[in-house]
């Protein structure tokens, strides 16, 4: 059963999130909403024609919840046209999104709703960290490296998630929802990016309230980063992430083949020395390999790593860039003209 709602929340709003096939971690997120310190007035979630029992589950909870819970069916349907059926359900003028799959902070709700009676302020947008890394999989304790534990900097390369954001009905409706031509992914990224061109006023909420839930194995996270890769293909944002990504991965290898080139050399002692000067230009190549040890050592002494988690995030490097690269080339590249047309639209937002 839900907790009553404080008193301080005068302004209803409704949550708003999608979900497919969640049932491993549902009962999870379901005790992460029912004990936020504030109740949302309604909570709307689209399922994208979940195959593990996890509708059933949703509207068991719909039954015993004292929440008012409305449960949306449409198969197939991507997350941003699941967000955007949800909201156009919602009864409220202020929308509060999530995603399954994250722990939340028991204010998390509070930290975002204590703002709605500012008539300044439009759009709310928290905070996110990760997931307890140290109790998970070896993958995530390489991701937690190359992310240098996840820190919150809300600087102007910040992007608002809906995992953790609010705003007026108003401000969907003006900026025309969430984009559903893009396959996976991107279309909360495009969203926050408009958010910020047509100036809409909004603020952070600067302490991380929602934890985003890291993967196990270094097959999910390559299926994650071509997810982001095809998104940003598919929209054409980040283009200089994906060249600069190219350049930098083709100098890797350059190095390593060189390097790798001469120490042959050297025990065959054969003279092609020349080739040497390869490796100076193509050292910028190890740029990604070196910020990871020095994420590796600052963070050593708070995580318990050892030589293998660095280890383990320098094969992660390699997993997620050939698998953005894939998927942006994918996106761009390999797509329909229904996706290229949007894609044409968007150029005003970067």
């Amino acid at each position: 059963m839900g907790r009553l709602k404080l008193k301080e929340n005068k302004v209803q709003f409704s949550l708003v999130s999608t979900v497919f096939n969640e049932i491993e971690r549902l009962d999870e997120w379901i005790t992460g909403i029912e004990s936020q310190s504030v109740l949302p007035d309604e909570i709307i979630i689209t399922d994208a024609g979940s195959t593990d029992g996890t509708l059933g589950a949703l509207e068991d909870w719909k039954e015993r919840s004292d929440i008012a819970i409305k449960l949306l069916v449409e198969k197939g349907c991507n997350v941003a046209k699941g967000r955007n059926l949800a909201i156009a359900e919602a009864q409220f003028d202020w929308i509060l999104s999530t995603d399954f799959g994250c722990a939340y902070h028991p204010d998390w709700i509070k930290s975002l709703v204590e703002h709605f009676e500012n008539e300044a302020i439009d759009v709310v947008a928290g905070a996110f960290g990760a997931s307890t890394f140290e109790k998970e999989s070896a993958a995530a304790r390489a991701d937690l490296v190359l992310q240098n534990g996840y820190p919150v900097v809300q600087d102007q390369y910040f992007t608002a998630s809906s995992r953790s954001i609010a705003y007026r009905r108003s401000v969907w409706e003006k900026l025309g929802g969430y984009e559903e031509w893009l396959t996976l992914a991107a279309d909360d990224t495009i969203f926050w990016r408009r958010i910020k061109k047509v100036n809409i006023p909004y603020l952070f909420v600067e302490e991380p309230y929602v934890f985003w839930g890291r993967h196990k194995s270094y097959r999910q996270f390559g299926k994650e980063s071509y997810r982001y890769g095809l998104g940003d293909g598919e929209s054409g944002i980040n283009r200089k992430n994906f060249w600069s990504t190219i350049v930098e991965s083709a100098a890797r290898y350059t190095f390593i083949f060189v390097l790798a080139l001469h120490i042959i050399t050297l025990i065959m002692q054969i003279d092609i020395l020349w080739s040497f000067i390869f490796l100076v230009p193509s050292s910028i190549g190890l740029r990604s390999y070196l910020n990871a040890w020095r994420n590796y050592h600052d963070l050593k002494p708070h995580y318990a790593l050892n030589l293998r988690d660095l280890m383990n995030a320098l094969f992660l490097v390699e997993v997620s860039r050939y698998n953005y690269i894939s998927g942006y080339l994918k996106g761009w590249i390999f797509t329909s003209a229904e996706v290229r047309l949007n894609r044409a639209k968007l150029q005003s937002y970067r």
